[in-house]
């Protein structure tokens, strides 16, 4: 019997993060929508004095929850700041034309610069040689850009993340057994990366069979379609690992509706809270906290500092975490502000 999941919704700071919600309040189907924590830094100065920086979030899209965390971050960062900041993204998800002419049109207005998460590494770089070109600082976070320069990176080893989640997930069908991979969208370092990761945790369990490697493109509807031609290919899957929640969530969706709940684990990587949700009622085995609102919260700090004359970092790390129905309920009440109780 599936457990029922119900939530209770508080107003806390927590980590160093804040969490603006209303009256605490509890539903039993779904978590209310609450603004996502976001980094508080504990060295945001002003600006300089009479100067206020208009700074620029670009995301591969405003659809997948894990970018709205990013999203929510960087805005919170930018007020502790005083900076403004506007976020923007693509119509279509992903799409990387759209994020090279954003990139331009912000060029034209001039901003003093730009915090970027690539829809595709290589393809963004026009734009991001049409920045350097103006003398826009670009600070990429997330997903790393293989040209044009940056100032710095914001973000975390996308090969040994997924390596640590994917192995978890073998490890708990005993290095044994059919497997699937649902990877992300090609193009992207983020995607190429976890691809790779999810191939070395794979390559130590000898008893493991690949049946299936494809691009699921970090989208839950794909996903789900995805994996429903799988489930037909297939009468015996052990284990799908996805490239992302996202993924994962379709994923699960698609299982569900072929009536083979509890015949395979399924892996995500992310941490969002629908995600976190699966997990608590056991359709998601684990997922990875890679923490979108430092992610970017950072990139909007190192940004500025940037722009005040400091000396910042190549590289600016952010750690992740393995999440599983072992702390899982304190994961969430951690990130999001929410309590989930089995019943």
């Amino acid at each position: 019997m599936k457990k029922k999941i119900s939530f209770i919704v508080s107003t806390f700071a927590i980590l160093g993060f804040l969490c603006a919600c209303g009256t605490p309040a509890t539903v039993t189907e779904e978590i209310p929508e609450i603004a996502p924590a976001a980094p508080e830094s504990e060295s945001a100065e002003p600006v300089e004095e009479g100067k206020t920086y208009n700074l620029a979030l670009i995301i591969p899209d405003m659809v997948n929850p894990f970018w709205v965390y990013m999203k929510d971050g960087a805005e919170v960062v930018a007020n502790q700041y005083g900076a403004n900041i506007e976020a923007l993204a693509p119509m279509k998800p992903y799409n990387v034309e759209d994020q090279i002419r954003i990139i331009e049109d912000l060029v034209q207005k001039q901003v003093d610069a730009i915090v970027l998460v690539a829809a595709d590494s290589n393809g963004v770089i026009p734009g991001v040689e049409a920045a350097n070109s103006a003398n826009i600082p670009v600070v990429t976070s997330n997903t790393r850009v293989f040209g044009g320069e940056v100032v710095t990176f914001v973000g975390y080893d996308n090969v040994e993340a997924m390596y640590t989640v994917a192995k978890y997930g073998l490890e708990a069908i005993n290095g044994e057994g059919k497997v699937i991979l649902l990877e992300g969208t090609p193009g992207t370092q983020t995607g190429a990366d976890r691809t790779k990761g999810m191939q070395k945790a794979v390559e130590e369990f000898p008893g493991v069979e690949v049946l299936a490697s494809q691009n699921a493109d970090f989208q839950r509807s794909t996903g789900m379609s995805v994996m429903e031609n799988l489930l037909q290919r297939f009468d015996e899957i052990d284990a799908v690992i996805c490239a992302n929640d996202e993924i994962a969530l379709g994923a699960i969706e698609a299982i569900s509706a072929a009536g083979r709940e509890g015949e395979m684990i399924v892996v995500g990587f992310d941490g969002n809270k629908d995600a976190y949700m699966a997990i608590a009622q056991g359709r998601i085995f684990a997922t990875l906290d890679q923490n979108p609102w430092a992610q970017s919260g950072l990139g909007v700090e190192n940004a500025i500092k940037y722009l005040n004359g400091e000396e910042i970092p190549d590289f600016v790390s952010v750690d992740y975490r393995l999440v599983t129905s072992e702390n899982v309920i304190d994961v969430a009440k951690e990130r999001f502000g929410i309590t989930l109780i089995g019943q």
